[in-house]
């Protein structure tokens, strides 16, 4: 815990990375800078460095990345979660920011249901084999945050480790919604997960 303290200290502390602490920007698809200061993204079209991404900017993109297997969920019935960030103190009297989740009706009804759903994976320890990752609809673009709101990110506890993918994988497991997290602002977890 301490060390993920320090981490999260360096990101916002660091004026290069203090852009990750407010809703997290979308550095996902960004590759290099040109001579106007903009990033050259995988389209023709630039987008200014210091652009920061709403979920309705993010979810159109999704496609792009990660298709919607036959029976499976879509990221963009998640996307559609409401975020309404909080304030509370912890029992040592920290002051702690958060986001609560608002979950539609359509999501609601999947709750402890089995669903199956296709992203991609990010560890969360530095074994070949996870039991436990983190689960989104972009690849991976920083080892130590994903740059993408909560409520496209899924906690998934594997039945037993899966190996370690840099491509979109396909799992199955049971949704639980996550009505409040005060420590890692889940809003869902894949439980019994395993690929399909």
């Amino acid at each position: 815990m301490r060390v993920l303290l320090m981490i999260l200290a360096f990101i916002l502390l660091n004026p290069e990375l203090s852009h990750a602490g407010r809703y997290q920007s979308f550095s996902l698809l960004q590759t290099k800078k040109n001579n106007n200061n903009y990033i050259n993204v995988l389209s023709e079209e630039p987008i200014p460095t210091n652009e920061t991404f709403t979920s309705n900017e993010l979810l159109p993109k999704i496609r792009d990345f990660v298709d919607t297997p036959e029976g499976a969920i879509d990221w963009k019935l998640l996307g559609q979660t409401k975020q309404t960030p909080y304030h509370y103190k912890d029992e040592d009297g920290m002051d702690w920011e958060g986001v609560l989740p608002e979950f539609s009706e359509e999501l609601k009804a999947l709750d402890n249901q089995e669903i199956t759903i296709k992203g991609f994976m990010f560890p969360l320890g530095q074994e070949e084999k996870q039991s436990l990752f983190l689960l989104g609809p972009f690849p991976m673009s920083c080892p130590y945050h994903y740059h993408v709101t909560p409520n496209l990110i899924i906690e998934v506890h594997a039945s037993e480790k899966l190996k370690f993918s840099f491509d979109a994988v396909t799992i199955k497991g049971k949704l639980e919604l996550v009505p409040r997290d005060e420590e890692y602002n889940v809003f869902y977890r894949l439980k019994d997960a395993h690929f399909e």
